[in-house]
């Protein structure tokens, strides 16, 4: 890979005009000679920085694409505040899903909020918001009085249909 660099670099020189022309023949000799290990450390260590901060950055988007999942279940969380809490960042550091690492530290709110959740679940409704009335008022016909039957019989006569 050096010798590469080296020699692409060597074909990029003869594009050059003259007088830049001199001046990266002087510096590839310096490479080449004396300074060629000082030269070779550095391109090492630009090409590490560089892998590194590609590394936080596919890191940093893959962060930010799991917490845009995290907050369609969880709509108050919010990144920028999260990370402020050291525990939660501290888990993530340490390569815990984001998700995983909102419910470790919230854990006893979102268990108070399931709990909540539940009995408001179980709770009956009130009067009037459910779809079945509240009480049974089906009427039984051995309970009617004689001018109760007498009123329906004369409603059926009528062609009326009596339900029960």
């Amino acid at each position: 890979m050096e010798e590469e660099e080296i020699k692409q670099q060597e074909s990029d020189q003869a594009a050059l005009p003259p007088e830049r022309a001199e001046q990266t023949e002087s510096f590839q000799e310096l490479i080449r000679g004396r300074y060629r290990e000082d030269y070779l450390r550095a391109l090492g260590e630009a090409l590490s920085a560089q892998a590194r901060e590609t590394d936080r950055y596919l890191a940093y988007r893959s962060l930010l694409d799991k917490t845009e999942a995290l907050r369609r279940d969880y709509p108050d969380f919010d990144l920028e505040r999260e990370l402020e809490d050291p525990g939660f960042a501290r888990l993530l550091e340490n390569g815990v899903e984001p998700r995983t690492a909102y419910e470790v530290v919230h854990h006893a709110e979102l268990r108070g909020r399931a709990a909540r959740l539940a009995e408001n679940a179980a709770r009956p409704l009130e009067n009037g918001l459910g779809a079945v009335p509240a009480a049974v008022t089906k009427a039984d016909p051995r309970q009617l009085t004689r001018a109760e039957r007498r009123a329906l019989r004369r409603r059926a006569a009528r062609g009326e249909e009596i339900v029960w």
